[in-house]
């Protein structure tokens, strides 16, 4: 049996251990047993913090979406910035955050979301981020709007379609960085930038900023030059 830990210790390790089941055999494939099993822990151990393996999906989303969250809520109270400034801040930050973390996070995700193997999950985290920080990015275009360098007449139809593209096109990189991997091919990791222009533009046209407001395609470059590198090197 392993060592006793507090009860917030012993929470993370479960979800670390089933992330790590999940990312390995899927969330439908994994059982309560196996997640169990693999943190070494009694079954009253387990059932002390969940009811069942579901609500296991509550935290994880949470977890996944609320450092991001920190972030654009910490942003969006400054008053030194525009709200454009804010959007790219947000941008530029959220890159950072994820470089600090490149090699665990981004192989997580990597086999996260690719095979479709979960869907369950993945939901949840589009479900979690839709809650969370679409209000937040509505308040920022609502300043834009008033400042005159975004021009929509739905913010909160705005916001709630960029959670969900971001949300959408973080699984495609993650994809796309899985593809390279696998295959050996950093050549593959350019269409990461083609795909953060798309979305730029799309984006650009949603909230109605001027074209090339946004710096998506920069951060694009920044991953590949930075974070591909980086994680082909651990790699080899």
């Amino acid at each position: 049996m392993s060592e006793r830990l507090l009860p917030q210790q012993r929470k993370a390790q479960i979800i670390q251990t089933a992330l790590g089941l999940f990312k390995d055999k899927g969330y439908e494939n994994t059982t309560v047993a196996d997640i169990i099993d693999a943190a070494d822990i009694s079954k009253g151990g387990f059932y002390y913090h969940y009811d069942a393996k579901e609500d296991l999906l509550e935290d994880i989303a949470q977890m996944f979406v609320g450092e991001v969250l920190a972030i654009m809520e910490q942003i969006a109270s400054r008053d030194d910035l525009s709200a454009l400034e804010k959007t790219n801040e947000y941008i530029r930050q959220v890159n950072s955050f994820k470089k600090q973390r490149t090699a665990k996070v981004a192989a997580m995700l990597s086999e996260m979301y690719s095979g479709g193997k979960n869907v369950q999950l993945e939901n949840k985290i589009f479900g979690y981020g839709q809650k969370v920080v679409a209000p937040v990015m509505k308040s920022i275009i609502e300043q834009g709007v008033e400042e005159g360098d975004f021009d929509t007449d739905y913010p909160e139809e705005a916001a709630e379609t960029y959670v969900r593209l971001f949300l959408i096109h973080q699984r495609e990189v993650a994809e796309t960085f899985t593809q390279a991997l696998n295959e050996g091919n950093e050549e593959i990791l350019e269409d990461i930038i083609r795909k953060y222009a798309f979305l730029q533009e799309v984006i650009e046209n949603i909230f109605g900023v001027e074209e090339g407001s946004l710096v998506l395609t920069e951060v694009a470059r920044d991953i590949v030059e930075n974070m591909g590198q980086k994680l082909f090197s651990e790699r080899n």
